[in-house]
């Protein structure tokens, strides 16, 4: 699909990223790396550069789409365009979530590399980060064990991980599954192939699930291999052992007022199809 200029004002961008070699050096495998960060989440964006300082990882920051400036007149356009459905399933941010994504996979796609790490901008990396990471990819090249999507962390919405079946057992922290039901384990961070990237973004339009969701319908189509998370029996919550849990870890859950997830009043108000069905 071929942006338009309506595309473009309302946040796509499928730009290449023009120094994207100096992001492309933290593993022995060269890819890409990058975070969705909103200029209004000036916190979270100190929080990321410091913990990306002491591991010395190098990132792009990829500005997210902002779903709280889209106009009502914007979103029934984008519905009369067919860019998204009249659904009450997802509202503004979701959609802003989106598109953030969508850039994110372009930049991928009008890349050289035949893989990309997406992050959010709300994680904290462990000191082992990169060494870890090295690990996984370069015992998953070792077994040809190739894949399409990996998730870094799995945060299991769907309660679907009885389903998921070893690939790879590479020690005792980490294990390598496959997702073998539709399944949600958000986007807090993970790697995306080329080709993944361009099979779902020719399928995402018109938008109208959560895009972590939207993700998660395409188990079949697409090989998605997941880290094992690490349960924590005490709290009941998994952990991926890549990062420091913090509150992007329960914001699903929890109602965390600094994600771009909302309350249900909220989601409701906002709801796409209440917003076009409104629009006069």
């Amino acid at each position: 699909m071929k942006l338009t200029s309506f595309m473009k004002e309302i946040g796509f961008d499928d730009t290449k990223i023009s120094n994207i070699n100096k992001y492309t050096n933290n593993f022995d495998i060269k890819l890409p790396f990058l975070v969705i960060n909103c200029d209004a989440h000036k916190d979270r964006l100190r929080k990321f550069k410091a913990s990306a300082k002491k591991i010395k990882l190098a990132y792009y920051r990829l500005k997210c789409v902002y779903g709280k400036k889209f106009t009502d007149k914007q979103i029934y356009t984008m519905y009369k365009k067919e860019l998204i459905k009249k659904t009450d399933w997802i509202n503004t941010i979701e959609l802003s979530i989106n598109l953030s994504h969508i850039n994110a996979w372009l930049k991928i796609i009008n890349s050289n590399y035949e893989y990309g790490i997406v992050c959010e901008d709300d994680i904290i990396f462990k000191k082992t980060f990169i060494k870890n990471v090295n690990l996984i990819l370069n015992q998953l090249k070792e077994h040809n064990k190739k894949f399409d999507i990996l998730y870094l962390w799995n945060g299991n919405w769907a309660r679907t991980k009885s389903f998921q079946k070893r690939i790879l057992k590479i020690n005792e922290k980490f294990i390598i599954n496959k997702e073998l039901e539709q399944f949600n384990a958000g986007t807090v961070c993970y790697v995306i192939s080329k080709k993944a990237a361009e099979y779902l973004y020719k399928r995402i339009f018109p938008i109208k699930d959560p895009v972590d969701m939207f993700i998660g319908k395409y188990y079949k189509r697409l090989k998605i291999f997941t880290l094992k998370m690490i349960e924590n029996r005490k709290t009941q919550k998994d952990k991926s052992p890549l990062f420091v849990s913090g509150k992007w870890a329960e914001k699903f859950t929890d109602g965390d007022t600094d994600t771009q997830s909302t309350h249900e009043d909220e989601k409701n108000r906002d709801s796409l199809k209440n917003i076009i069905t409104n629009y006069n």
